[in-house]
């Protein structure tokens, strides 16, 4: 795989799952059709090439590279095989006084000034 065609794969795979985890209709349409879900994001295959989902996997870790190489391999292994990991929830936790003190914008409150004077 060119470094071209490997970049390409990549943004389609990541718009792929970032819509299969915002919009439950397109989640609804993977499951119905891969194929032509994933062809949908100009990744089509072989009509030989079976498609395997595998959502929300406890004992699976893919990471970018086995997502790329199951690509890769497919045509080869008559497989392909299509992480769609979960999104976790965001945790929503409680801050403390001092601690919503010690954070104004993302930076401590003591640089956090009006005027640029002191951070010159």
């Amino acid at each position: 795989m060119t470094p071209i065609d490997r970049a390409v794969f990549v943004a389609a795979y990541s718009r792929l799952v970032a819509d299969v985890w915002a919009d439950p209709v397109k989640e609804q349409a993977l499951e119905r059709d891969p194929r032509g879900f994933l062809a949908g994001y100009g990744l089509p295959l072989p009509e030989d090439v079976q498609v395997r989902v595998v959502r929300d996997a406890a004992d699976a870790d893919p990471d970018l590279e086995v997502q790329v190489e199951s690509w890769e391999r497919a045509s080869t292994t008559g497989t392909f095989v299509l992480f769609v990991p979960s999104l976790l929830p965001v945790a929503q936790a409680e801050l403390a006084e001092d601690e919503l003190d010690s954070v104004v914008a993302g930076l401590d409150s003591s640089c956090a000034c009006c005027c640029p004077c002191c951070c010159t």
